[in-house]
């Protein structure tokens, strides 16, 4: 065990792994079985006293283990948290390199990123060096930056507010749907369209990064937009947000959740063959609950279906 990583001496680590496996034990005992001196053992026992790792008896002459998983699991958060502290300090400082020692007018207008590894890495200090928004287009097979390479969790922790629209290119790829389900329980805000026009990542309305050559090219290279040519990023993104359809994972407490799930995926405008391949059933199956649903709701096209799911709350 490294109890260096927690802070711990090693002395300490030393001691405070020989009183786990101990109800308790006196001073000398703990001398004897660490095998250290005298004052090193009284020392390592008051700094681990001190940060509540070790407690004391009554009478002063005895010390046990306090609980690993309360202790310890204490020390890790706080670890995690300064970690993810230094984390957006890191990104932050990096931006600001660049801008600093950027060309003006690279700076002010447009930066190209060349290369997978480095478009993905760029991509992740954008959305943790925002403040307040981040705002994403999604289409068809993510490449070189997956759902994987997200930093959206650690964003909304800092109450940034992320909003995603979908389209349909990128519901067909596999586990998308789960994906996105994961998205809605980290609280990003969803929409769906039939065909979004770019890939496409907006930082707090002023920073936009997008593929160069546009939809049909390849992501490699990027470029990544400021000032005026992101304010028009930021129109495109509200055009296509603004006609997205609200995609939820809350449904009706009536409806069967697979069944609310197939409903999401059918008014995103995918196909029977695939919303079969994305909850993982026969297509055949999908039409037949297609089927009972319709007859649940006495419709007889899908369109009045999907008219009735919507305003009964059922998807």
């Amino acid at each position: 065990m490294h109890l260096e990583e927690l802070g711990l001496a090693a002395h300490e680590g030393a001691v405070y792994e020989m009183l786990v496996g101990l109800p308790s034990a006196a001073v000398e005992q703990v001398r004897d079985e660490v095998g250290l001196p005298g004052e090193r053992t009284s020392a390592a026992l008051s700094s681990l006293v001190a940060r509540g790792l070790v407690v004391c008896s009554a009478d002063g002459h005895r010390y046990a283990a306090a609980p690993p998983t309360v202790t310890l699991g204490a020390e890790l958060a706080a670890d995690r948290e300064r970690l993810q502290r230094a984390e957006v300090a890191v990104a932050r400082l990096a931006e600001t390199y660049r801008m600093a020692t950027a060309d003006r007018a690279q700076r002010d207008l447009v930066e190209i990123v060349e290369g997978t590894e480095s478009i993905r890495t760029r991509y992740l200090q954008l959305q943790l060096s925002a403040r307040r928004t981040i705002d994403i287009l999604s289409a068809g097979d993510p490449r070189a930056v997956t759902p994987a390479d997200s930093a959206e969790v650690t964003a909304i922790a800092r109450d940034v507010t992320v909003r995603a629209v979908i389209d349909q290119g990128f519901l067909r790829e596999p586990g998308a749907a789960d994906h996105v389900a994961q998205s809605l329980a980290d609280g990003v805000q969803v929409r769906t369209v039939a065909e979004v026009p770019y890939k496409l990542i907006l930082c707090d309305g002023s920073v936009a990064m997008l593929p160069l050559h546009g939809r049909e090219g390849d992501v490699d290279p990027a470029v990544v937009l400021r000032g005026g040519l992101a304010h028009v990023a930021r129109e495109l993104f509200e055009q296509v947000w603004d006609r997205g359809r609200p995609y939820q994972e809350q449904s009706h407490d009536g409806v069967d959740p697979v069944d609310a799930h197939i409903l999401r995926l059918l008014l995103a405008g995918l196909t029977d063959t695939a919303v079969a391949g994305q909850v993982q059933l026969s297509a055949r199956t999908v039409q037949r609950r297609l089927q009972a649903l319709m007859a649940r709701a006495e419709a007889t096209t899908r369109l009045q279906l999907g008219w009735y799911a919507r305003h009964h709350d059922w998807v």
